[in-house]
């Protein structure tokens, strides 16, 4: 698939990948008109990249009343650079993961390097981009958080494990604690331990394989199924 994308130029690339879908604003009622991208490869087009990071790509403007409703569709997200493929589907099923990894290729045509994945909304799919882009495995992350979150629960037992997400600032990495601050309503942080990822990556990582060329759905489900962290 990546060198079949590659190949066309961006005129082709973008007329195959954008459809038109009209809605109607929830506030108003005025008729939307949003431009649907099922599949996105940012090494082509890299201001999608920068829409899904500043959360504008799934927005849709009312030209009436000017309020901007959150319109979340499947899409496929491709960097080729990276070697990564994320599926966005929101409200999938169990079925997906088996639709996706129905077809069998050759051996020899598949890249062990390259990974493939399923997130169920936009900021499940941000965090990937994150943390492929900070150089890091997500299984080992969702590892990580697991680890963290028995380590918080006590002190602060209203926090939810999916309230801990991974986030990158430029070459600094760390987890926030989402919707949670301190008392000078700074957000609440934890910094990540290269030490410990380190430990983390060497004991659990063979554990925690994905079989290549398949799509896995990488979340704190995913990891209860293979680690027992309590």
């Amino acid at each position: 698939m990546w060198k079949s994308l590659r190949t066309w130029n961006k005129y082709q690339l973008k007329r195959w990948i954008m459809e038109r879908e009209k809605f109607k604003c929830p506030g108003c009622g005025e008729e939307i008109m949003m431009d649907i991208h099922e599949f996105v490869d940012v090494c082509v087009e890299p201001s999608y990249k920068e829409k899904v990071m500043n959360g504008s790509f799934f927005l849709a403007k009312c030209p009436k009343c000017g309020d901007e409703t959150l319109a979340e569709y499947p899409m496929m997200y491709m960097d080729p650079d990276r070697k990564l493929t994320i599926y966005m589907a929101p409200e999938h099923d169990n079925s997906l993961l088996a639709q996706l990894n129905s077809l069998e290729l050759p051996e020899s045509s598949v890249d062990a390097e390259a990974v493939f994945r399923v997130v169920k909304d936009g900021g499940e799919l941000l965090e990937k981009i994150l943390i492929f882009d900070g150089g890091r495995d997500d299984r080992i992350i969702e590892l990580y958080k697991a680890l963290v979150y028995e380590n918080i629960k006590g002190e602060w037992p209203k926090v939810r494990r999916e309230d801990l997400l991974y986030y990158l600032d430029g070459e600094e990495d760390y987890f926030i604690i989402w919707d949670y601050t301190n008392a000078m309503g700074e957000q609440l942080t934890v910094n990540l331990d290269e030490e410990l990822y380190g430990q983390l990556e060497r004991d659990y990582l063979k554990s925690l394989s994905v079989p290549a060329g398949k799509y896995a759905e990488v979340n704190a489900a995913w990891l209860s199924e293979r680690v027992d962290v309590e």
